[in-house]
């Protein structure tokens, strides 16, 4: 199930169970299970936790929380966690992985749409998500979520990097497969020129994850390398970037 736009030219993707292949919510978590998979969640998630820092006496949403990835790590330590989703279904099973936590509710609602007052989140986020749609939906969707950020708030972004595997396995995803990562200048667009881009982090290295795998006390801290400012922008498969609300 989803929610019924107001607006019936926003653009959306419908995630329901039943679902046809990636969409399928009864089988959507199956993707990050098994130790190759957790491992790179680890990874993703030490790069964006970086750049959250600390969440004790914040207020954090989770936009396109999807089946609950950001808002079930967040949940335990923010004084309130809010996600948010186009999809019922995905919101039925982020709720259940909240079973025992207190401080945290569930918005069904579009990205383009939030349905929340202006400035009201210490922190705003979004997790593989936006690669979903086009530049300029992107582009609306984080106009949203800075107006819901506090001035001087933090948004921390999640795209595919198009220049991943420094740029060799990227641009040929781009360019010659069904991925279409983001590019440095078209992140800047999507960001919008109201804000600040304080830092950035990359995760997970291509291909070789998949042997890195086997020895996570190894390659875990390794891979932070991709935080390196130019490495980061050509390495790791995710990149992540803090904005400041404003210019703060």
């Amino acid at each position: 199930m989803r929610k019924s736009p107001t607006d019936t030219n926003l653009e959306v993707v419908d995630y329901e169970v039943g679902a046809e292949g990636y969409r399928d919510v009864a089988t959507y978590d199956h993707r990050y299970t098994g130790a190759p998979n957790e491992y790179r969640q680890i990874v993703m998630a030490n790069a964006y936790r970086d750049l959250i820092g600390t969440l004790k006496g914040k207020r954090i949403l989770d936009v396109g929380c999807g089946s609950g990835r950001g808002v079930v790590g967040f949940a335990p330590e923010a004084e309130f966690t809010v996600g948010c989703d186009a999809s019922v279904d995905m919101l039925g099973v982020t709720s259940r992985k909240l079973t025992g936590e207190t401080r945290w509710a569930l918005a069904n609602a579009y990205a383009q749409q939030l349905p929340f007052a202006s400035n009201v989140f210490d922190v705003v986020i979004t997790l593989n998500f936006l690669h979903l749609f086009s530049l300029k939906t992107q582009h609306d969707m984080i106009a949203e979520m800075k107006r819901v950020t506090k001035p001087g708030g933090t948004l921390v972004v999640e795209f595919d990097n198009a220049l991943h595997g420094l740029g060799l396995v990227g641009l040929f995803k781009r360019f010659f497969r069904d991925e279409r990562g983001t590019l440095p200048w078209e992140a800047r667009y999507v960001l919008g020129a109201d804000c600040r881009i304080v830092r950035v982090r990359s995760a997970v290295f291509p291909i070789v994850w998949r042997l890195f795998y086997h020895a996570p006390s190894i390659f875990v801290p390794l891979e932070k390398v991709s935080y390196v400012p130019l490495l980061n922008r050509i390495l790791g498969h995710r990149i992540y970037y803090k904005v400041s609300k404003n210019g703060r």
